[in-house]
């Protein structure tokens, strides 16, 4: 089959071909470039500055649709994973519209404005790799624009905070996060999420460092009566992208929310429990360790944050205090052994995107990071289109991602949004009187409750 390279700069949205399942890479392919001329029809204008991201960069706007391994419990499971506008498309379909956002850097300024703030200041922040808003606010001024941009739902008035504002002493919360995988050539505090997980969920591990203080949304959420909350997470991989716009591995997937977030997913309540080989484990903090094995978060913390948001010093403090608490014959403590977890059940309804840019409301939409299940020949086109596919310093996912607490006034006209899930089951008491929501729990999301 020959393949017809025209040149042009143009967003997927504008080109991709609308059939109903794409199945092959390549009936058109487009390569960005930085200059501003005219070869057949298309012509090419982009800032030259911008173009030092992207330049280059060749993308195949006919793929729609791929297959990755999505890792529900102890059990990966492929799926078909939207991309590009087929990802919109499936996203205003299911009525997600106000939960997920992907951005096409081709037409957002906003998207640029904020890759080009991380740019500048990526020499003098990725050896810290995480931390406070106020270390970096330039990316958090911009990526403000970014959700503004891409959730007018939320309404003039909203306000758009740093953070999740949960803990005791808020400046030592972590708000952005620079992560890498696990052994890669440049040491990284943080690694990515091997697991399906809402970020409230996560964090409440009694052995996490940041784990929110009891009754949390009391903070972080006031005056309930008259404001919702989202917690938008705003996710940028900063590796090379692949010719369909994506990370070359570990995908971040997003899984829509069922029925437009008026009902949860099914999933299960589980508890940790300590086996003699993981106590060994976790005793020496090795490397050894199940992602989906939940044991493995003991002591040294939630698998999310296990050694990475602390030094050395503060995480052999943090050790002697615990073995201060009483420990039973398993090995934990009563807050560790009380300590309750939902894991999403697959289902074959559920359905996931992902792109090179990701905002997504992190504590109603269940995430994490997946793997490409491709045929060789499908990755040969890739690799052939762009050869940074065949190096493994670039194919390892490289990405940031900054936490946001939106506000919003549900009395203001301008606001075009329904309640949130998640602040519809803190209004009834979720996360307050009980630690968690209930699987196939059920929404009114006109009044903001919980009605089964």
């Amino acid at each position: 089959m020959s393949i017809r390279v025209a040149r042009a700069h143009a967003c997927p949205r504008a080109t991709i071909a609308r059939r109903a399942r794409p199945t092959s890479l390549g009936l058109r392919i487009t390569v960005s470039s930085n200059r501003g001329e005219r070869s057949g029809t298309t012509t090419t204008t982009t800032t030259s500055k911008y173009a030092k991201v992207i330049g280059g960069r060749i993308t195949a706007p006919d793929v729609g649709e791929r297959t990755c391994a999505v890792p529900y419990w102890n059990d990966e499971r492929e799926k078909s994973v939207f991309v590009g506008d087929y990802a919109r498309r499936a996203i205003k379909a299911s009525g997600a519209e106000d939960f997920v956002a992907l951005p096409c850097v081709e037409t957002s300024v906003a998207l640029r404005a904020l890759r080009e703030e991380i740019d500048s200041g990526w020499a003098t922040h990725e050896v810290l790799g995480c931390g406070h808003s106020s270390q970096w606010p330039e990316i958090f001024k911009a990526a403000e624009a970014l959700i503004r941009d891409e959730f007018p739902s939320f309404g003039e008035r909203c306000e758009i905070l740093p953070g999740t504002n949960w803990l005791e002493d808020e400046t030592q919360a972590i708000d952005w996060v620079i992560r890498r995988p696990e052994k890669h050539i440049i040491a990284s505090k943080i690694h990515f999420a091997t697991r399906l997980h809402r970020d409230p969920d996560s964090w409440t591990n009694p052995a996490t460092t940041q784990r929110p203080r009891d009754n949390w949304p009391e903070l972080s959420m006031p005056e309930r009566n008259r404001y919702q909350y989202r917690f938008i997470n705003v996710w940028l991989a900063t590796s090379a992208l692949d010719p369909t716009g994506n990370a070359w591995q570990s995908p971040l997937v997003v899984m829509l929310p069922r029925e437009g977030g008026r009902k949860e997913w099914i999933f299960e309540k589980r508890k940790l429990s300590m086996t003699s080989e993981g106590a060994k484990d976790e005793n020496v903090l090795s490397d050894k360790f199940n992602p989906f094995d939940p044991t493995t978060w003991v002591r040294s913390g939630n698998r999310l944050t296990r050694g990475a948001y602390t030094s050395k010093k503060s995480m052999d403090e943090a050790s002697a205090a615990a073995e201060e608490e009483l420990r039973g014959e398993d090995g934990m403590t009563d807050a560790e052994r009380a300590f309750e977890f939902p894991e999403v059940v697959h289902e074959d309804e559920q359905q996931f995107v992902t792109n090179g840019a990701l905002l997504f409301d992190s504590f109603d939409c269940w995430h994490g990071a997946a793997k490409w299940v491709e045929d060789k020949t499908f990755k040969k086109k890739l690799t052939d289109l762009d050869s940074k596919g065949r190096q493994p310093f670039h194919q390892a996912r490289c990405s940031i991602e900054m936490r946001f607490r939106v506000k919003i006034d549900m009395e203001d006209a301008t606001t075009r949004v329904k309640w949130g899930p998640f602040t519809s089951a803190v209004r009834d008491g979720k996360f307050l009187t009980s630690p968690l929501r209930d699987s196939e729990a059920v929404y009114d999301l006109d009044a903001g409750r919980i009605v089964t």
